[in-house]
């Protein structure tokens, strides 16, 4: 790829993944027969990615093969702060005239312990400990435990600072406040993963102190603009108070965009003008298209998601058609009697 490109930027990204990630790795001195029997022998591998939203930077990273582990269902779960927590949560700083910051974790997982005994042989992204024999360490990506190893770890920190979970969301911590005029309030830090939003008279004293353990991309404490794919700003409302708002503009325009690049590849585009979500008399029970591939099927049900969650941050003028879209899906074999190109809308035409 960079041969056809020119450059070197992929492997630029490897070469910083691999920088950042070599802390989840020990080597093992002696054979792997020498190792306890209760460690399991996983496969890495990297997987690549394009920012779109970040001047189109290529990133690396490292995986492990979680599915090759054999792990109870205890050490897997963990939660994260719900949209309805961080819509009251924003209500509340506005009500309360409180400053509200965000900051994005670094390496989130691999600041964490892993909770599994695991080992690899190094493939030749290691450079010179090429096939050596490594036990993880740290909360690699792809593992089935890393999310609830860096949920625990974070929350850990968090109760050392003082925060307490609330009752409602265990993902939205809580701590006793005071303003400088002696008014009470609140203190909350909402943590969706790696993503915190920090809502205090003093967030960056919050937030330095999540700094203290963790180390923060770019090292930025921003007033946030956007947040779990909603774009987000403060407003005046009619009475001149400021308040926040939530809108899903930039990430319905980014996913229509992804719509339009998959279908010109296919042939196919969106239509200019489309009043409803299906044709006028489509009647899908009599629908004998052929059956989806597993390609069709899974870019059908990131479309599904997607639309979910544009509804989820605000869209929720679609709840309907997204609902009615995914009863398409038979829920008994997960397949679709219908091509994909028809399911974004029934008047897809050809170019």
């Amino acid at each position: 790829m960079n041969r056809e490109n020119g450059d070197i930027l992929w492997r630029d990204a490897i070469c910083k993944e691999m920088k950042n990630v070599r802390i989840a790795f020990e080597e093992f001195e002696g054979d792997n027969s020498d190792l306890p029997s209760f460690y399991q022998k996983v496969n890495c591998h990297l997987i690549f990615d394009i920012k779109f939203g970040d001047n189109f930077r290529r990133k690396a990273r490292m995986v492990a093969g979680g599915h090759m582990t054999s792990t109870p269902s205890s050490l897997t779960y963990s939660s994260v702060v719900s949209r309805d927590s961080v819509r009251i949560a924003l209500t509340i700083a506005a009500l309360n005239d409180i400053k509200v910051l965000a900051c994005d974790i670094q390496n989130a997982y691999l600041t964490a312990p892993c909770r599994e005994k695991i080992w690899i042989v190094a493939g030749p992204e290691f450079g010179p400990d090429a096939g050596k024999n490594m036990i993880v360490v740290r909360a690699l990506y792809g593992l089935t435990t890393s999310g609830a190893a860096f949920r625990s770890f974070l929350a850990e920190h968090l109760h050392d600072m003082g925060y307490r979970p609330s009752r409602a969301d265990p993902d939205v911590w809580l701590r006793p406040g005071i303003k400088e005029d002696g008014y009470k309030y609140w203190e909350m830090i909402l943590c969706y993963v790696d993503d915190v939003l920090a809502i205090s008279n003093n967030p960056e004293k919050a937030l330095k102190g999540i700094q203290s353990k963790f180390k923060l991309k770019d090292d930025k404490m921003d007033v946030p603009d956007t947040y779990l794919g909603a774009d987000l700003s403060e407003i005046d409302n009619e009475d001149g108070d400021i308040c926040w708002a939530m809108s899903s503009d930039k990430y319905c325009q980014a996913l229509v965009q992804n719509v339009e690049d998959v279908l010109s590849k296919k042939g196919f585009r969106l239509p200019s003008k489309c009043f409803t979500p299906l044709k006028h008399g489509y009647k899908p029970e009599l629908d004998c298209t052929c059956e989806l591939k597993a390609d069709g099927l899974q870019w059908y049900q990131e479309l599904i998601g997607s639309l979910r969650w544009a509804v989820e941050i605000g869209r929720v003028d679609i709840l309907l058609e997204t609902r009615c879209q995914r009863t398409l899906l038979c829920p008994e074999k997960a397949i679709l009697n219908k091509c994909c190109t028809c399911l974004v809308t029934s008047k897809v035409t050809r170019n």
